[in-house]
Formats: structure tokens, sequence, C-alpha cells
């Protein structure tokens, strides 16, 4: 009779020698970039979040946000993609940004350590390169979103963002384009 831990360590061995990409949880090589842009987003959100706590000025700016959805829609339509993919991918990018602003800013206030930085100016130093992060982010989503994008894509992406830091909701939030096959999938997980 096979004991239970050599049984468990046989299937351990099998699990992990069968399925070789997934035993690392790394993200798959052509989401590596995307999912690395996602990070220097929500990286740029904590600065957003510094310079308007600051500031006083409210995190949710729906005529900015607004702006920058047909900016980009018209930047992707050049790019060979529809208005609804550009919008799949940026609605949970900003409502993921919001969200993480919204907990530092709300941290802060409550006496967790502030930075001991003054904050970057909003209009001059961050949104320039937070646009520019933006239009890569659409350039990748170009060439994977149309791609099979399973599950464990989505889990491996969201787990790469909670290991620099990010927030695991706010996480789940910005990776939710990501995961499942075919776009009826991929558009139900949208916003």
């Amino acid at each position: 009779m096979i004991s239970i831990r050599t049984l468990l360590l046989g299937l351990s061995f099998i699990s992990i020698t069968a399925f070789p990409g997934r035993a690392t949880a790394s993200v798959d090589g052509n989401l590596k970039p995307l999912v690395n842009l996602m990070i220097q987003r929500l990286q740029l959100s904590r600065e957003v979040a510094w310079s308007k706590c600051r500031s006083g000025i409210p995190v949710a700016d729906p005529a900015r946000e607004a702006r920058m959805l047909t900016e980009l829609k018209a930047a992707g339509a050049e790019s060979g993609l529809a208005p609804a993919e550009v919008v799949r991918l940026f609605l949970p990018q900003i409502a993921a940004s919001r969200r993480y602003q919204e907990e530092l800013i709300a941290g802060w206030r409550s006496g967790i350590d502030v930075p001991r930085i003054p904050p970057l100016d909003l209009t001059a130093d961050i949104r320039p390169r937070l646009d520019k992060v933006n239009r890569e982010m659409l350039r990748q989503w170009a060439s994977v979103c149309r791609g099979r994008l399973d599950w464990a894509d989505r889990e491996e992406a969201e787990r790469a963002l909670r290991d620099r830091g990010i927030p695991a909701e706010v996480a789940r939030i910005a990776v939710s384009p990501l995961g499942g096959s075919g776009n009826k999938s991929r558009q139900a997980l949208s916003f």
C-alpha cells in the first residue's frame, strides 16, 4: 500500500513536470510587457494620490478620464482596435487607479506615514508620464487582446501586481480584462 506522503509527493512531481510553465506562476511572455505597464501605471497612481492629497484635489476627475478615453480610442483606431477593445482595457485601469488613490489618501489621513518628499506637479510632471504609459499599454494591448488568454494568465498577472505591493483588490480590478477565452468571456469581466 502506498503512503499518503508518497502519493502526494508523486502527484506534486507530476504536476510540476507536466505543467512546468505554471509551476512558477510567472506571467506569460506575451503578457509580461502589458503587466509591467499596469504596475508602472499604478505606481504613478501613487504619485497622483500624493499630489491630490497635498493639493486637496478630489480623486475622481470624470472630465479628464473622458478626454483620456477619447484620445485613447482615437489612438486605438490607428492600431486597428475597436473603441470597445480600448474601453475594455482602460475602464478597469481607471477604476483600479481611483481605488488605489482612495486607499492611499485614506491611509495618509488616518496617520499612516506619508511620503517624505514633496509631491510632483500633477499637470507638468505626472500626467505626461501617465499618458506615455497609457500609449504603450495601448500598443501592448493591441498585440494581446485578441489572443487566447486563460484564467491562469489572469491569476498570474494579479499575483505579479500583488508581488509589487499593489493591494489585492486593486490588482484584481486592474487585471480584469485578462483571462478566459474568447471575447465574450473577457467582455463579461469588463466594467
